[in-house]
């Protein structure tokens, strides 16, 4: 059976509890403890007692005080308020349903009900009318069976008291003697032992009291067998349901578990790869400051000396061509300059342009310097950045990157890279290999 069939089943085995009572009315012996759960109950109850003194109603005689059907008369109109008092609530609520103003019409109900309980007390109670299970009721029905109405009013009579027996005796027929003697008798016990109508009437009243006993034992056992299989069902649903829970949870805790270790040793790696990219960033912090330093200072003297280089080439440019053009203006036309002026200006031009190749050899050492500080901080920046991202999982591949980054540094002088050689050069390297 699945869960949700149990479920359904368990909902609906159990009985449903009674509503809180109309109102709660203590009759004592002559009727016990009147307290019904719903008009349908209430209507019952005094539609059976309707029923069972409903030959009251053809006795049409005397209706005084004194008359021996008064009492029993009087008590069957209180039954009938209370019906017409029992519907009139039950209008009010249906109306309280419908309307708005229901607060008008549950105070309406709520007074019906209270004049309804007031009839069945001053009936029962206050009266003395005899229940219809009762056996002084049974005892009535019987004189009222065998012999006629006068004779069962009589009988009555003894036991709804006050009556005026100067007018309720006299005048009445033999029946209404013996109702009369046979009510005395019973009431008082004349005779030392229990008459053999009284006995028949108490045996009715028993039996129908052991009907209804049983009827009430028999709803309860139901209702206690519906609870002990409601509770049986409750009781393995709610095992079933831990036995699930705890196979439930031992599988997610083993599930978590596994997790867990995963986590734990993913966060472990991660943890391990992050100390080894800290301590290779702490070890390349230095190197990276010291190229970053290297690198500025190397670019802003490339820039100075490239300015001095410019400035250098147009001075020496400029110089050595006044000074030509002097050599020129001061000698004569069709003659040769003087010899050692052309020494002079060779010399002078010598030593300018070597002292220029001087200056762009330094220029051209920053800028070599400084192309190799930047290629070196771009070179650690990308290591760390592969270490981090788990792509230099070989040390091979790691030892050429570190053999490249601290690779010694040169002076940035290039051959290719200097000015053409001057005639002094040339005449000085000759016989160099």
């Amino acid at each position: 059976m699945s869960e949700d069939n149990q479920a359904e089943e368990i909902e609906t085995s159990a009985p449903e509890p009674k509503p809180e009572p109309l109102f709660t009315l203590d009759l004592g012996a002559n009727g016990g403890v009147l307290a019904p759960t719903s008009y349908a109950e209430i209507k019952s109850w005094i539609e059976t007692e309707l029923t069972f003194w409903g030959w009251v109603s053809r006795y049409s005689h005397r209706t005084s005080e004194g008359d021996p059907g008064y009492r029993l008369q009087l008590g069957l109109q209180m039954l009938r308020q209370a019906q017409q008092h029992l519907v009139d609530a039950e209008k009010n609520k249906s109306d309280a349903n419908k309307v708005e103003e229901n607060q008008k019409n549950l105070a309406a109900e709520k007074s019906n009900q209270e004049r309804c309980q007031s009839r069945i007390r001053e009936a029962y109670v206050g009266g003395k009318f005899p229940h219809s299970s009762t056996s002084a009721a049974k005892r009535i029905q019987q004189l009222q069976a065998s012999s006629d109405d006068i004779s069962a009013f009589m009988y009555a009579a003894v036991y709804l008291q006050p009556v005026n027996a100067q007018n309720s005796i006299y005048g009445q027929p033999l029946s209404g003697w013996r109702g009369l003697v046979e009510g005395l008798v019973d009431r008082y016990d004349l005779i030392g032992e229990v008459s053999d109508g009284r006995q028949q009437a108490a045996e009715a009243s028993f039996e129908q009291l052991r009907n209804k006993a049983e009827q009430f034992v028999s709803e309860k056992s139901q209702a206690c067998d519906a609870l002990h299989r409601d509770y049986a069902g409750l009781t393995d649903s709610v095992r079933q349901e831990a036995e699930r829970q705890v196979t439930e949870f031992g599988e997610s805790h083993t599930r978590w578990q596994a997790e867990f270790d995963q986590l734990k040793a993913k966060h472990q790696q991660d943890m391990e790869k992050l100390r080894k990219t800290f301590e290779e960033e702490m070890g390349l912090r230095a190197p990276a400051l010291y190229w970053k330093d290297k690198q500025k200072t190397h670019g802003t003297w490339s820039n100075v000396w490239g300015a001095v280089s410019f400035l250098g080439i147009v001075g020496a440019a400029s110089g050595l061509g006044f000074q030509i053009h002097d050599l020129l203006k001061n000698t004569p036309a069709n003659t040769a300059p003087e010899t050692w002026r052309l020494a002079v200006l060779a010399l002078v031009a010598v030593f300018t342009v070597w002292g220029v190749r001087l200056i762009v050899r330094l220029f051209l050492s920053h800028q070599h310097l400084y192309t190799d500080a930047q290629e070196r901080i771009t070179m650690v920046q990308t290591y760390l950045s592969l270490m981090e991202g788990e792509h230099l999982a070989s040390r091979k591949d790691r030892q050429l990157i570190l053999q490249a980054l601290f690779r010694p540094a040169s002076d940035g002088l290039v051959k290719d890279e200097g000015v053409p050689f001057s005639l002094a050069e040339v005449i000085t390297r000759q016989g160099k290999p």
